[in-house]
């Protein structure tokens, strides 16, 4: 095994780890949780937290994957690294405080917050805090065990947190506040290791370069908010028709969907450096050649054992999620092509522009679909639940069309090299 190979292997190792991280501490809070608060304020929660992804990504702006690889490429330079670090938390920063108005004006004057106005200024709170996470430089450099280390720590943090303060229904007020509070610990520990460990200093850039981190990072958020908001949007229109116990249903299956489909969030997350710099697509179809009918085999028995499995993880309460999470089952099958076929393939073929055009031309068709079901009066739990799966469909079979035009226009530039290469040897 060659060093590149091994990297990707021990950082593979290393989000996996993490991914696992993601299941146990849920399987310790999550069923407390719902039946602790009830579907009436789980289905409070979903609402909330689905209008928080909207300002997530937009402070994010799509910083996690344009530093990402600029990170990856000027890995040998700190002082280019911690340009690029300070100038992400600058625009992060700017973004916070424009969202900061808007929030409040939304809380203030829209009916649909009604109820809900205290949960959602903690919870943009807990946003906020994140303005100051650092995982794209980690991400970047192939460091991925901090990363894996400051979220079992922040996970461990929370989870204590929610058993010694969470009692009663009413204390889900609490949620954003322990959130926030982990997450400030963890940020503390993550800036005190960049110093100390990897011996960057981090100091205020020049407003010319915080834009320059914009202008490099606007086809990412493009494509980030087209990939994420359309699954928040499902919450937020079904949130307007249904009450907040029936939303809670679709709240339970719609998280145990993302769970699942977290999963294989590692694989792509510890290729996409290591494709940026090496191309290796042979690797990436033996993947799928190994993977994909574990995940098939595993899909159909999600499917019979849907209603016990929700029953043991969220309660007896929850029962109503089960046909809305067999809905939902293709996206399992299909997510980890998406996810490959992406930025690991599409951004080694310098094609980025074709990756987030993908999710782009999708959120379109989402957004359509969701338009016609909820006018027409067929915005059913199911009906958006097909509709996701469909949407996930399309950005596979656009991405896989952009890759064998990529794979063609490689060939043809091969030809042309040795075709040139011969010409001048015959001269």
């Amino acid at each position: 095994m060659n060093k590149e190979t091994k990297t990707v292997y021990n950082n593979t190792i290393m989000l996996y780890i993490l991914q696992i991280s993601k299941y146990i501490f849920p399987l310790l809070t999550f069923p407390y949780l719902t039946r602790v608060l009830q579907p009436e304020n789980y289905g409070n929660i979903t609402f909330a937290n689905a209008v928080m992804v909207y300002f997530y990504l937009f402070i994010d702006f799509g910083f996690l994957q344009s530093a990402t690889r600029e990170c990856s490429l000027f890995r040998n330079d700190k002082e280019k690294l911690a340009q690029i670090a300070a100038s992400t938390v600058q625009a992060k920063m700017i973004l916070g405080l424009i969202g900061t108005p808007i929030i409040f004006s939304l809380v203030l004057f829209s009916e649909a917050f009604n109820g809900r106005e205290t949960y959602i200024v903690l919870a943009y709170v807990s946003v906020l805090v994140g303005i100051f996470n650092l995982d794209y430089l980690f991400r970047g450099l192939e460091i991925m065990k901090v990363i894996t280390y400051r979220t079992i720590m922040g996970r461990t943090i929370y989870t204590i947190m929610i058993f010694l303060f969470i009692h009663k229904p009413q204390h889900y007020l609490l949620l954003p506040v322990i959130s926030a509070f982990g997450e400030i610990i963890i940020i503390v520990w993550t800036w005190l290791y960049i110093k100390r460990s990897i011996g960057l200093k981090i100091k205020i850039v020049s407003l010319v370069q915080t834009l320059s981190a914009f202008k490099t990072s606007a086809i990412f958020f493009l494509s980030r908010i087209a990939s994420t908001a359309y699954s928040a949007t499902n919450i937020v229109i079904l949130g307007l028709i249904y009450d907040n116990w029936l939303l809670a249903q679709f709240g339970v299956a719609d998280a145990l969907i993302v769970n699942l489909r977290s999963l294989f969030g590692p694989i792509a997350d510890s290729l996409y450096p290591y494709m940026v710099l090496n191309r290796n697509y042979k690797l990436v179809k033996k993947i799928l050649l190994i993977l994909m009918p574990v995940i098939v085999t595993g899909t159909v028995g999600l499917f019979f054992l849907a209603e016990p499995i929700i029953s043991i993880v969220a309660g007896r309460n929850y029962v109503g999620a089960t046909p809305i999470f067999r809905a939902f089952l293709p996206i399992v099958i299909i997510t980890l092509p998406v996810y490959l076929l992406g930025f690991p393939v599409l951004g080694a073929m310098d094609r980025m522009k074709d990756a987030n055009l993908s999710v782009i031309f999708a959120a379109f068709y989402h957004t359509i679909g969701l338009g016609i079901l909820y006018y027409s009066g067929n915005c059913t739990f199911i009906s958006v639940a097909l509709l996701t799966c469909s949407t996930e469909l399309v950005v596979l079979l656009f991405r896989a069309i952009c890759v064998q035009k990529g794979m063609y226009d490689s060939q043809e530039l091969s030809h042309q090299m040795v075709e040139n290469k011969l010409n001048k040897q015959s001269v």
